[in-house]
């Protein structure tokens, strides 16, 4: 797409300090879009982040709060309206989250755009599976969004399968935009990857990413505690849940567990992932819902590098981890497994697992096209090629 005939996306950003956010403003820009934000910003991580896009800065808001954000997102509303000539001229409106989404309809209405909404959903918030009158109003108003959007992107085929399909009874056109590496952000020549610890104990696992898993902080305190002279782990990310005062008093009891605070993706990941033999990709922070379904950022960095992970069997997870070979899965109870995993676990069986991710190709966790393939579909008429790739993806999906 030449830039002479650029497109023009409207983003609509939960957070714009989010890893996520700018990786897909990235791909965007990668694609030829020319793209105008609509972000809010959040003060967990990466603080002093500014967006390198044209920006419009909705303000500040805050995890769980909803009453303040309820309030920022009418203030947004009014930029919405000063903002609508700029909406009227966008060819795609793009809205991560739903009330980015809820935003985004409100700007299509007082500009008049006839811009295509696409939803995209990388997480099912947790509300969204309750049971109950609070579940059912947010799963009504999602509704309401996914009948005015052209596309729902998500990152999970059980996204679709699990919820969207046998919750929300959706029957529309899906695009499946796994949480790849954006082959735009990667530099121009390869880094040089840390000389690897040589396979074998102390085998070390890293823990990187948003944690958010309170339950993962306990095991991994746990395999710490049983296992102090066989294993090191190493943590990089922002805990989110147990705030990072208490993440580091709990740690601080570990001498083998070591955190080495936050770090830029995918700027980091040779040097993070190529100092660690094993990946924890376990999440339990929604553990009946959407840690089922989702499939993490972790997976595609840590397989890129042919480092191999730790999941949850009976997950989704856990399901790509057994299919393509990534790793190992274990079932409940986890740590007595884990430990005795960690125990017989051999330098050559570890390099024979290494070897086989390693000769993956990389387009599996290396956003190379998706970006393109989507908007192609979102500008495609309604109900022409996307349909039937739809019900292909959501076989798929079933499977």
């Amino acid at each position: 797409m030449s830039r002479a005939a650029a497109k023009r996306l409207a983003y609509f950003g939960q957070d714009c300090t989010d890893s996520a956010v700018i990786r897909r403003v990235a791909s965007f820009h990668a694609a030829g879009l020319q793209v105008l934000g609509f972000t809010f910003r959040r003060l967990k991580f990466n603080r002093d982040y500014r967006p390198d896009w044209d920006n419009v800065d909705l303000g500040t808001t805050a995890d769980r709060q909803y009453l303040r954000r309820l309030g920022m997102l009418l203030r947004a509303g009014w930029t919405m309206v000063r903002k609508r000539r700029e909406l009227r001229e966008s060819d795609i409106i793009y809205a991560r989250n739903i009330d980015m989404a809820l935003l985004a309809l409100w700007g299509k209405l007082v500009s008049g755009s006839r811009a295509p909404l696409v939803y995209e959903v990388l997480d099912v918030n947790r509300v969204f599976s309750l049971p109950g009158l609070k579940g059912a109003v947010a799963r009504w108003v999602e509704r309401q969004v996914l009948e005015r959007s052209r596309l729902l992107v998500v990152s999970s085929p059980a996204f679709i399968s699990e919820y969207f399909d046998k919750m929300q009874g959706f029957r529309g056109d899906w695009f499946l935009l796994e949480n790849k590496i954006c082959a735009a952000q990667l530099p121009d020549a390869p880094q040089v990857e840390p000389s690897r610890p040589a396979p074998g104990e102390p085998w070390v696992i890293g823990w990187f990413g948003t944690m958010r898993c309170v339950r993962s902080l306990s095991l991994l305190t746990q395999i710490a505690d049983a296992l102090p002279d066989k294993v090191r782990i190493d943590l990089r990310g922002f805990p989110t849940e147990t705030g990072l005062e208490r993440f580091l008093e709990i740690i601080a009891d570990h001498p083998n567990m070591v955190y080495g605070g936050e770090f830029k993706s995918p700027q980091d990941l040779d040097r993070l992932y190529g100092g660690v033999h094993l990946a924890w990709c376990f999440d339990y922070h929604d553990a009946d819902a959407n840690s089922r379904w989702l499939l993490p950022n972790r997976l595609y960095d840590a397989a890129y590098h042919a480092v191999p992970q730790l999941a949850a069997a009976g997950t989704y997870t856990g399901r790509r981890v057994e299919e393509q070979g990534l790793g190992w899965t274990f079932p409940e109870p986890l740590v007595p497994d884990l430990i005795a995993f960690l125990k017989r676990l051999t330098p050559e069986e570890w390099a024979e697992r290494h070897a086989a991710i390693a000769a993956l190709p990389a387009t599996h966790f290396r956003d190379d096209s998706d970006i393109p393939a989507l908007v192609a579909r979102v500008l495609s008429p309604p109900g022409a090629a996307g349909a039937g790739q739809s019900a292909f993806a959501r076989s798929q999906a079933r499977t």
